[in-house]
C-alpha cells in the first residue's frame, strides 16, 4: 500500500505542475482523487499538518500570481496543489469519522 500511496502523491505533484502549462478537463478531479489515495496510509499528525497546508494553500495560492513573468503558473501549481490536498482531507475526516464511529458502536 506504501508504493500506491506514494505514486499516488506523485501523480498528483506531476499532474499540478503540469495543469500551469496544459489543459485537462478532469485535472480537478483527478487531483481530488490522487490526493486522496495518497492520504490513506497517513496518521493524525500528518492529517493535522494535511490540513494546515489545504488552507494555506487554498487562501495563499493566488497571491503568487502577482510575481512577474511566473506568478500566473506559480499560482495554478499551487491551486492545484491545493486541490489535491481537499481529496487528502476529505479523506482523513471519513477515515476518522469511520474510526470513530467503529470505535463507538463495536465492542
Amino acid at each position: 500500500m506504501n508504493v500506491i500511496t506514494a505514486a499516488a502523491r506523485a501523480l498528483a505533484i506531476l499532474l499540478a505542475v503540469a495543469s500551469a502549462f496544459i489543459s485537462v478537463p478532469a485535472t480537478p478531479a483527478l487531483l481530488l482523487v490522487l490526493g486522496g489515495i495518497a492520504a490513506l496510509q497517513n496518521n493524525a499528525d500528518k492529517n493535522s499538518k494535511n490540513f494546515l497546508m489545504t488552507i494555506v494553500l487554498l487562501l495563499g495560492a493566488e497571491e503568487l500570481s502577482v510575481i512577474p513573468a511566473i506568478g500566473p503558473q506559480l499560482a495554478t501549481i499551487f491551486g492545484s496543489l491545493g486541490i489535491a490536498f481537499v481529496g487528502a482531507s476529505i479523506v482523513a475526516i471519513v477515515v476518522t469519522l469511520a474510526y470513530r464511529l467503529k470505535r463507538d458502536w463495536v465492542k
